[in-house]
């Protein structure tokens, strides 16, 4: 990274002419990357008894170094307020209100549900309570890295030119794009 405390005062239309060359080349990257990141993702997904995937890259001597592993991530069960009046009811026949429900008891009230039978009850007054929707957990649409620190500095190492190819942006100028004068007759 680039020492930026000590830089010398930049004209405010290269700042937004770097700016420029960053977004595009943030959204050319991504057009490139986000569809090969989707392929693995939706290979996880769509594969039944999968949920996770190692990367390694090949080694000259013939091994390998793990990269990293994508996993589906795995959303905890809940419950949520589908009906805030017939909770707010609820709330109030148990004497948790003041005009509304208070924070404290919706919070402790979500906490202690429970789901049985298709019914959310308090297990504290064995009552059915209306109003609260649950959503049962599992496997999410989001599948995540989780990398091997020298992996990745091996990887890195080898998409050093990525890094090189990027290296002057924070210092182009519009002269970096000026187009050379041509003499009449050229």
């Amino acid at each position: 990274m680039p020492d930026t405390d000590n830089a010398p005062a930049v004209d405010q239309s290269d700042l937004a002419l770097r700016a420029a060359v960053a977004y595009r080349v943030k959204n050319l990257v991504a057009a490139v990357c986000d569809p090969v990141i989707e392929a693995n993702a939706k290979h996880i997904r769509s594969t039944k008894g999968t949920r996770s995937l190692t990367a390694e890259m090949p080694l000259p001597d013939g091994g390998t170094q793990p990269l990293g592993t994508f996993t589906q991530t795995m959303a905890k069960a809940k419950f949520r307020i589908d009906d805030p009046k017939k909770v707010l009811d609820y709330a109030d026949a148990l004497g948790e209100t003041d005009y509304v429900i208070r924070q404290s008891f919706e919070k402790a009230l979500l906490s202690r549900l429970v789901y049985k039978d298709g019914q959310v009850i308090d297990p504290v007054t064995g009552e059915i309570v209306e109003g609260i929707g649950y959503d049962p957990g599992g496997l999410t649409d989001t599948v995540s890295p989780k990398w091997n620190n020298a992996g990745m500095e091996a990887l890195d190492g080898r998409l050093g030119f990525v890094e090189a190819a990027l290296a002057n942006l924070p210092n182009l100028t519009a002269d970096d794009f000026a187009l050379p004068m041509l003499e009449a007759g050229e």
